[in-house]
């Protein structure tokens, strides 16, 4: 690779570090081509990138962002899949490909400025997305509403009940 398709490369992920609100760092080891494919499209069809690098630029590109922790962790075959949205829907497509075939092992993932190990990826990965929390407060919400309402309808049905007894009694 020319020194220019490097420093291109570096300047992308650094862009993408950036840009992201977690990302983690996995180890591919023993996935084959195929196995890479669907994970990819598991990720890109949830707006999750994944990217194949080589350690060297991976680390020029994190410690230019002052993430030099996370370079302890750049051995071997790396990937990254990174978050643009919601910080648990990689993870969750992760763990989900990760209980079919058991790769690709989690090395470390960055979330809200701060390291993670990959003994903490399954707590993680298993907590509810965005989306399923903001259903969860919803439901929450909307809750005593029903219940209120519901309320409100029983004591109107009594009234109108009350108001024709009387109305048949004078009748």
């Amino acid at each position: 690779m020319l020194k220019e398709q490097k420093v291109k490369v570096v300047e992308e992920l650094k862009e993408r570090l950036e840009k992201s609100t977690s990302f983690f760092l996995t180890d591919f080891t023993g996935l084959n081509v195929e196995d890479i494919n669907q994970l990819r499209r598991d990720l890109k069809d949830r707006g999750v990138e994944y990217r194949v690098v080589k350690n060297t630029l991976l680390k020029l590109a994190i410690e230019d962002l002052g993430l030099k922790q996370i370079s302890d962790y750049l051995e071997g075959p790396t990937g990254v899949a990174f978050g643009y949205d919601d910080p648990v829907l990689p993870a969750k497509i992760l763990y989900d490909f990760y209980k079919r075939i058991e790769k690709p092992k989690i090395k470390v993932f960055w979330l809200e400025e701060k390291l993670y190990s990959a003994e903490e990826f399954k707590d993680f990965a298993t907590l509810p997305t965005r989306d399923g929390l903001l259903t969860e407060v919803l439901g929450c919400l909307n809750s005593p509403l029903v219940n209120l309402i519901g309320t409100f309808e029983g004591v109107l049905r009594e009234f109108v009940g009350t108001i024709e007894a009387i109305a048949k009694s004078k009748s």
